[in-house]
């Protein structure tokens, strides 16, 4: 039989060092093909393509670990370790991206714009001034001289122990005494006196320290009982403190008012006075002379997130307010509550009025100190409405004794309160001059 010319030529073809073995395999059943002793199945034929791809990658792979999937790198348990290693990263890997997409599922991304405005387009703030100290000395040498004493009780250890006063609030320093807390209930029980009513007594008060009020450049009366402008007693968390636009029970819709007027011959001005209680007492959050200033919603108690101001005596202190408002869109606001993290007043049942998050923190607070105390502290105000914590009893001055013991815990107090979805709230930057006119007097005191 005669052979077409250049059958007989050799003719190579270019293959992979990993494929040598099922090359060699697949030329030996080419050959035993023609004697009918070797089939392969398709199945084998895939497991042998899967399983080649597979060594490929792991020889060329920059994968951690593929490295020891290679053939005749490992082997026995070795392999099985590293086998198991690789695809439990697989598989954390997994569940990671399954979490991320089931996170975005249910929460998903949604912006809300927060921009700083001019004074005049928000509310004007609530302003708080407190005094740092809770009890003043002299006003403790008057109250002693004008008290019954309990039996047992002498005028030292009264005034040492008057200070006892200030524990439901920031002004502790030491540990109290169970037996001179009963003394001081004691004192206030034989002379008729509450907490308040001491509180009042012995420690500042607004006609104490602000002298002169000014608005928009025009001198007003700093305490008459107008709609608006007018210094009125307050607590917070530092105690016994004077506001100005503060309104805490306002209900309905009600808007609090907008200046009209801003800078330095604008807004609030106030002529405050340190004397005679610079430098006295012992029972104050701060070791020093002035007073603190606390910014916040006309409508919100004053809080520890309010932002603060110091103002020294004999100094000038001029506070920017720097206020940002807070919106949702009509599509934000239409999703379900779980899905905008905000609320509105429609969130809650019944609906109320106006939500405010501070309300929610204060209320969160009073609800834990009456479950650790069983009574109400002075500082904190009630709920205007009729409810069951109009039953608590107010405390003496022995329960300061659960409220020191508990302190850190309300510290630390996480209160489920989600943000409203629509808000107003203050930032505040602070410049600070001697004031120019402490050598003139201003006022026969």
């Amino acid at each position: 039989m005669d052979h077409p010319p250049g059958s007989d030529s050799f003719h190579p073809k270019p293959i992979r060092v990993s494929q040598l073995p099922h090359y060699q395999q697949t030329k030996q059943g080419a050959g035993n093909f023609g004697r009918g002793t070797y089939r392969v199945s398709s199945g084998q034929l895939l497991w042998n393509a899967v399983k080649e791809t597979f060594y490929e990658f792991a020889s060329i792979s920059k994968i951690h670990g593929m490295y020891y999937l290679q053939k005749h790198v490992t082997h026995g348990l070795m392999r099985l370790l590293w086998v198991l290693i690789i695809a439990a990263f697989f598989a954390f890997g997994i569940a990671l991206i399954f979490l991320l997409w089931q996170k975005f599922i249910d929460s998903p991304t949604r912006m809300t714009i927060a921009s700083e405005m001019k004074i005049m387009q928000v509310p004007f703030p609530g302003v708080t001034i407190c005094h740092p100290q809770s009890v003043m000395d002299y006003k403790a040498q008057r109250f002693v001289e004008s008290i019954k004493f309990p039996l047992g009780a002498t005028k030292d250890s009264i005034l040492k122990n008057l200070p006892s006063l200030g524990y439901f609030t920031e002004h502790q320093w030491i540990f109290p005494r169970a037996q001179d807390l009963s003394m001081i209930d004691k004192v206030l029980q034989l002379n008729n006196y509450t907490i308040e009513q001491a509180i009042d007594k012995l420690g500042m008060i607004c006609e104490d320290f602000i002298v002169i009020c000014y608005w928009a450049g025009k001198k007003f009366p700093c305490f008459d009982r107008h709609a608006f402008l007018g210094w009125i007693g307050s607590t917070s968390h530092y105690g016994a403190c004077c506001s100005f636009n503060y309104h805490p029970n306002v209900k309905g819709d009600q808007v609090p008012y907008a200046s009209n007027t801003y800078g330095i011959h604008g807004g609030l001005s106030v002529v405050g006075t340190g004397y005679p209680q610079a430098s006295d007492g012992k029972s104050g959050a701060l070791y020093s002379e002035g007073f603190m200033l606390m910014i916040h919603h006309p409508h919100d108690f004053a809080v520890e997130a309010s932002p603060l101001t110091l103002l020294r005596l004999g100094k000038e202190t001029f506070v920017n307010v720097l206020p940002t408002d807070s919106r949702c869109s009509e599509q934000v606001l239409a999703l379900p509550q779980n899905q905008r993290d905000c609320l509105v007043g429609g969130d809650f049942k019944p609906p109320i009025a106006n939500y405010r998050q501070p309300a929610c923190m204060l209320e969160c607070l009073r609800n834990e100190v009456h479950r650790k105390c069983g009574c109400h502290p002075f500082h904190l105000p009630r709920h205007t409405e009729a409810r069951k914590d109009r039953q608590i009893r107010d405390c003496t001055v022995y329960d300061s004794i659960c409220f020191v013991q508990n302190y850190y815990m309300f510290k630390r107090l996480k209160c489920h309160c989600l943000p409203a979805c629509s808000d107003v709230t203050y930032k505040t930057a602070s410049i600070e001059l001697d004031f120019a006119a402490k050598n003139f007097s201003i006022n026969p005191f």
